[in-house]
């Protein structure tokens, strides 16, 4: 029996091969202007979360949320991923407290502003900032670096004191490109998340991690793995609901051998 992609590049029809084997598909229809159904509906009303309140998650919620994510596709089938589950106070406290230290480090290191303009410290650390800009030139986006700042001084929390941390080390040996597997990984964890009623947040200073040998160890987080971003857990303070602004993008529309820009 000849299967359907098979059938398809070969340029036959396909749905006349399935209707042959008796395997036809149902096609949902979908008026134009229909409310949003209940997948849409989370993926709207999904937020990130950073207040939280202090009661824990309950163990099996997570693992419905981690069975989301192991589903997610990726390329090849390869689930470049290994999940890493922390919800002990002091652990959550000892890696905030090392993430604190690296941003204290990045900020009197890199962040000229913090001295005087025209004194050689602002040029040599304003110097030192354009060439890590050229090797980083994301982290030194002004919002990192803003909350970088407020971080070193105590204003912002890393892990938002949430009870439950989930940390998604990647395999770097993962097959094409399996930092956006881990992006579609952490996706359905977080619309598993919201669809449970709890609050989440994806914390890229997690990353701080990787840089010492002792958390590594700890985590599992060694070569091939490494750790890429942490997702707190909890439930929310609040009703955090209500829709968030969005801009609007330019979309290039080809169909019936014509473009069309649509917004």
């Amino acid at each position: 029996m000849v299967n359907a992609n098979i059938a398809a590049a070969r340029g036959e029809d396909p749905e006349q091969i399935e209707a042959e084997a008796g395997r036809v598909s149902t096609i949902i229809e979908v008026p134009e202007g229909a409310e949003w159904n209940v997948v849409e509906q989370v993926m709207l009303q999904r937020r990130s979360i950073r207040k939280y309140k202090r009661r824990q998650v309950p163990p099996h919620l997570i693992r419905r949320m981690l069975e989301m994510g192991r589903y997610a596709p990726s390329q090849g089938n390869c689930q470049p991923w290994k999940f890493v589950v922390v919800r002990d106070a002091d652990m959550i406290q000892g890696m905030e407290d090392f993430c604190v230290g690296e941003c204290k480090k990045l900020s009197s290191g890199l962040d000229y502003v913090n001295y005087p303009k025209g004194s050689a410290r602002h040029f040599v650390t304003r110097a030192k900032a354009k060439l890590f800009n050229r090797l980083q030139p994301n982290m030194l986006h002004p919002v990192p670096m803003t909350v970088v700042s407020a971080i070193a001084e105590g204003r912002f929390a890393v892990f938002h004191r949430a009870p439950t941390l989930i940390l998604l080390l990647m395999d770097k040996r993962g097959i094409g490109t399996p930092e956006i597997d881990i992006g579609i990984c952490w996706t359905n964890i977080v619309l598993a998340a919201q669809s449970l009623g709890l609050g989440t947040c994806w914390v890229g200073f997690s990353k701080f991690l990787n840089q010492s040998r002792e958390w590594c160890a700890r985590l599992g987080a060694e070569p091939p793995y490494e750790i890429t971003e942490a997702i707190t857990v909890g439930y929310p303070i609040g009703e955090p609901t209500r829709l968030i602004a969005r801009d609007t993008h330019e979309i290039a529309w080809f169909e019936g051998g014509k473009k069309d820009i649509l917004y």
